[in-house]
């Protein structure tokens, strides 16, 4: 169980950080932080505080959903939702703060690595088998519950989050988070999960 959480914090770590780069890198994100980047924007709010705000709502859901059988073991999400954001802070607003990329073959590079380090953390955290993720793990439950897949699921959600991110960005001229690095992602950051899983993980078992 200590190897499990250990492995979960680093992966964590991983995940969080490699989106402070990603968003630094300024050529777009994945639709999710890219929602969540141009809201907390907006409303004038760190994006790690509000990305503990949009997971944990997450959180509440599952919940809501199961109820009494909500496993105790899944309230460890919460130190995915609260560590996250607290990293992702921290480098965001510390480490990365007069960082700028501004050679853009060198801003493409550090937006493929982030992609690649974060899905690498998060195949990590997945593969404890230790808690469900906050976002995915409620998007599976309601799949179930209305007869989908979460793929399905979350592909409508990634659209309204891409909806949400656009129309804020030309209403209120927030700084444009969806760029040719949201298609990067798109096309690597899946494919990336199966990559690690096989080549990584499975090994060690």
């Amino acid at each position: 169980m200590i190897k499990k959480i250990v492995r979960t914090i680093l992966g964590i770590l991983l995940v969080y950080s490699a989106v402070a780069f990603a968003i630094k890198a300024g050529i777009g994100v994945l639709p999710v932080d890219a929602a969540i980047t141009s809201i907390a924007t907006l409303i004038g709010m760190k994006v790690g505080t509000f990305s503990m705000l949009f997971h944990g709502s997450f959180f509440l859901g599952q919940i809501a959903m199961e109820r009494r059988d909500f496993k105790k073991t899944e309230f460890l999400q919460l130190l995915y939702i609260t560590l996250g954001g607290s990293v992702l802070n921290f480098f965001l607003y510390t480490v990365l703060r007069d960082v700028s990329f501004s050679f853009y073959p060198l801003r493409l590079i550090v937006c493929v690595l982030a992609f690649a380090v974060s899905s690498f953390g998060c195949t990590m955290v997945l593969e404890t088998h230790l808690m469900r993720t906050p976002m995915e793990g409620c998007i599976q439950m309601i799949a179930e519950r209305i007869g989908t897949t979460m793929g399905k699921l979350r592909q409508k959600i990634d659209v309204v989050l891409v909806i949400i991110s656009v129309l804020i960005s030309l209403v209120f001229g927030v700084e444009w988070t969806l760029r040719e690095g949201t298609i990067i992602a798109a096309l690597i950051f899946g494919p990336m999960f199966d990559f690690w899983k096989k080549y990584v993980f499975s090994r060690e078992k």
